[in-house]
């Protein structure tokens, strides 16, 4: 009795503890699709977390990768590691240099997928930072706004032309995260620059910088309306990757160890966070816009900051972001 007694807690425990899970990780995505013509997808911060993880999820789809990488020996590593997994040395996977900090790093990279002579059939923005001290790139910006929006506002416009030169639908996807709901002012030009140093200022420099990407991302899928290149942010929620390294709850070994058995439960893994990226760039017609972090097969815009869809908001951000790249965009034409 006493035996049944425990095998019926443990089930019990089980069961509550997967349909919690499944409550804050949602499904994955299923799907077969394996690419016929090796297409050309591009992926920046590729050599950890999510991208790491969609770029292993892909390898074995046929597909060509470009991935993005502030260490080109970290990235050989991770090639090495893909094209072992898969057992095919002569795996196409192209590892190129790209430091986001520098916008110039960004006009060579575009240089070296431009070499490649293929179009682009997708191109996911999905490196980022968080909480981190407030300093100035060499481009004299705010690292926080340049790593996580305009290095990418400038590598998506600097890479159109490859992704309309795909012959079927290209996508470009943007990751992004619930963060920017919270912001109320825009622009904040006192986030471009380098601000006083606080715990209250990295988050909103975090969040305005995800603001500015969804936004960004809202105003070009406007402009791209009738063409073949369609737009998708994805907020992929709560993932454990090491985007948390400079947040102190987390950095602290013991304070995270602390957190660990309620992190396994509730916190997705890499690979459950890359699979809203895997909809946008596998299925034929992904939700339009906007993926949602649990129930990502329908358009859920009431999870967008209402501001987003401000079009004076918009046109203000593109002059802006325009003024700052003028250089490097004038550079590439």
């Amino acid at each position: 009795m006493r035996l049944l007694q425990k095998f019926a807690i443990v089930f019990t425990i089980g069961t509550v503890s997967y349909a919690i899970r499944w409550f804050y990780i949602g499904r994955l995505y299923r799907s077969r699709r394996k690419f016929v013509k090796n297409e050309l997808v591009v992926i920046t911060g590729a050599t950890s977390g999510i991208g790491l993880a969609l770029a292993d999820e892909l390898v074995s789809r046929n597909c060509h990768l470009v991935l993005g990488c502030r260490s080109l020996a970290r990235g050989r590593e991770i090639q090495k590691q893909l094209q072992q997994r898969i057992g095919h040395p002569d795996t196409k996977i192209n590892i190129f240099e790209l430091e986001l900090t520098s916008l110039e790093s960004v006009v060579r990279f575009v240089k070296d997928v431009n070499e490649l002579q293929k179009p682009i059939y997708a191109l996911v923005n999905n490196a980022g930072i968080f909480y981190t001290q407030s300093t100035l790139t060499v481009d004299g910006i705010e690292q926080t706004f340049q790593v996580n929006y305009l290095s990418h506002y400038l590598l998506t416009l600097l890479l159109l032309p490859k992704l309309k030169q795909y012959s079927g639908n290209s996508r470009i996807v943007i990751l992004s995260s619930k963060a920017h709901q919270r912001v109320e002012r825009f622009p904040d030009l006192e986030l471009h620059r380098e601000f006083e140093d606080s715990s209250s200022n990295r988050f909103r420099s975090y969040q305005y910088s995800k603001f500015s990407s969804v936004l960004f991302a809202y105003k070009l899928s406007s402009i791209l309306a009738n063409s073949n290149v369609s737009v998708h942010c994805v907020d992929p929620g709560n993932v454990e990757t090491s985007i948390f390294r400079s947040f102190p709850p987390l950095s602290n070994k013991f304070l995270y160890y602390i957190q660990k058995p309620l992190r396994v439960l509730l916190i997705k893994t890499p690979r459950e966070g890359a699979q809203g990226l895997l909809l946008a760039i596998l299925s034929p017609n992904p939700p339009r816009f906007y993926i949602n972090e649990h129930h990502f097969d329908k358009d859920e815009d009431y999870k967008i900051n209402p501001r987003i869809f401000n079009p004076i908001l918009g046109d203000t951000l593109w002059t802006l972001s325009r003024k700052l790249c003028r250089e490097y965009l004038l550079e590439m034409v």
